[in-house]
């Protein structure tokens, strides 16, 4: 027995080391190119590898501090035999996004989060994907976003009554005590579901939805979870087969329920949410989306609901810990809400200057995805650099967006990086939030106007107090940023002075 095992034990090396010297030997001409580029050293087979030997908190920031080392150059960075070329020049980064030979996400990393969303809008490519992207796109335009306001009041009015108990309480985490209202709202007006998370409780899809972007994440940065034979001797196959299998149920069943609305001869409704749009589409056109229906309902709740709730979480955290930013927002609402809360409206939008300014420098210092991966389908003459068919492009829009060169606070919460004048001196892809050119996110308008809704319906009812600063704030990322130490803050009722 004991042989029996050194045998298996040695057979699983092997075989290891063979799947590494196969993708060495495949990828030699890159290996070669890569060398004309500055960047950290390798070791053989596992590259810059060992920089992710640490815990996930830790990946973020070990990451920011490997890439500002190389601010003006392209520079190179070996995941295992993963060639990455990574693009910290805001000048470079404008020549890549619009090109078409960069708009294919990076397969043998994004084939991880496809387990879940399989041909969806963040993880397809190719003529499909180009196709679907113009059809859903149109749906999220700036009408779409108006007509969602209301649906968004009736559940960001109910949060503001459960916030009520935690007032003059002491700290608690922000991030949970809005996460369902978050859900309900992206629900109703994405998947057309009535289900009140703020009422019923987190359910399962809920949960496996959030247990899903940290188990995808995992794989995505930890190589020895990338090699499938062994993945699939593990429990994580299982538990990854127990997620898939809760959320494919679950939008399957709003899938069926939207065709079943749409289908019905006496229906007359004034709002139709994006399911129903897509399910309108599909029935005019037999065959289009049939296929990939349920992965774009997936990849549009994965990139809305939760996004959303960070956004909201890191935007009321930044208010509280600079009181200074919140008394000028808070003027701005009284002078165009008065001092009794009431919705906002189409037409308050445009006047939320400061909010807006906020909002930006919110997500500015903590961007929904901190890096942008892409593959590129044939070699690319960047400047005097030939970048090589095949590797993965790395856009960090994490460090574009503190880098001090640009931004006169890179580490601060300072809206005044957004007043016309700041933002006419810089570049314009130093600030690159929803990404940009091609693939760049369908979803923006109706964030922002999410954000806005909610950040005005607070600051009517509450004054909120966050301990610290941005600077000694730790976070991580998953597929998204996020806090390490949680949401905390603390509200006091809203009183005009």
């Amino acid at each position: 027995m004991h042989l029996v095992t050194i045998l298996l034990f040695a057979s699983i090396i092997f075989l290891i080391i063979l799947e590494a010297f196969v993708l060495l030997w495949k990828q030699r001409k890159r290996y070669f190119a890569a060398q004309k580029f500055d960047g950290p050293k390798a070791l053989p087979i596992i590259g810059n590898g060992l920089l992710f030997m640490c815990h996930n908190d830790e990946i973020l920031m070990r990451m920011y501090n490997v890439i500002k080392d190389y601010p003006e150059v392209p520079m190179r960075f070996w995941l295992g035999p993963l060639l990455l070329i990574i693009l910290p020049n805001p000048i470079h980064v404008e020549k890549i996004m619009p090109s078409n030979k960069f708009a294919r996400k990076f397969d043998l990393l994004y084939r991880f989060p496809k387990v879940f969303l399989n041909e969806g809008l963040i993880t397809g490519s190719g003529p499909i994907y180009k196709k679907h992207r113009r059809i859903i796109q149109p749906m999220f335009d700036l009408k779409f976003a108006k007509e969602c306001t209301s649906f968004m009041h009736k559940h960001v009015d109910l949060c503001m009554q459960r916030l009520e108990p935690h007032v003059g309480k002491g700290n608690f985490d922000f991030f949970h005590a809005i996460h369902p209202c978050m859900a309900d709202i992206i629900k109703e007006t994405v998947l057309g579901s009535n289900e009140r998370t703020q009422i019923i409780g987190t359910s399962d899809f809920d949960q496996a939805m959030l247990d899903a972007y940290d188990f995808t994440f995992t794989r995505m940065v930890k190589y020895w979870q990338q090699i499938d034979f062994l993945f699939n001797m593990s429990p994580l196959k299982k538990r990854q087969d127990e997620l898939k299998r809760i959320v494919t149920t679950k939008a399957k069943e709003m899938t069926d329920a939207a065709f079943e609305r749409r289908k019905s001869s006496s229906l007359t409704q004034e709002f139709y949410p994006i399911i129903d749009r897509m399910a309108d589409y599909t029935l005019e056109h037999p065959g289009v989306l049939d296929e990939t229906f349920i992965d774009h309902v997936l990849t549009l709740y994965t990139a809305s609901e939760d996004t959303l709730t960070i956004a909201s979480s890191f935007l009321a955290m930044c208010i509280g810990m600079y009181p200074e930013c919140q008394e000028k927002a808070a003027q701005e609402i009284r002078t165009i809400f008065g001092e009794t809360p009431r919705e906002v409206t189409t037409e308050d939008i445009p006047k939320l200057c400061y909010i807006d300014m906020c909002i930006k420098e919110v997500l500015r210092l903590f961007p929904i995805a901190p890096i942008i991966l892409r593959q590129c389908t044939e070699d690319f003459e960047l400047d005097h650099w030939t970048i090589p068919k095949g590797c993965a492009l790395v856009i960090p829009i994490f460090n574009l967006q503190r880098d001090p060169r640009y931004w006169e606070k890179p580490h601060e919460f300072y809206p005044e990086h957004f007043l016309p004048e700041a933002v006419a001196k810089r570049h314009v892809y130093t600030y690159i939030p929803f990404s940009a050119g091609p693939r760049g996110c369908i979803g923006k308008i109706l964030a922002n106007t999410g954000l806005k809704v909610f950040v005005c319906n607070l600051l009517q009812h509450y004054e909120i107090e966050c301990d610290g600063d941005v600077p000694s704030l730790r976070i991580r990322m998953d597929i998204s940023t996020r806090p390490i130490d949680g949401s905390y803050l603390r509200l006091k009722k809203r009183v005009w002075k």
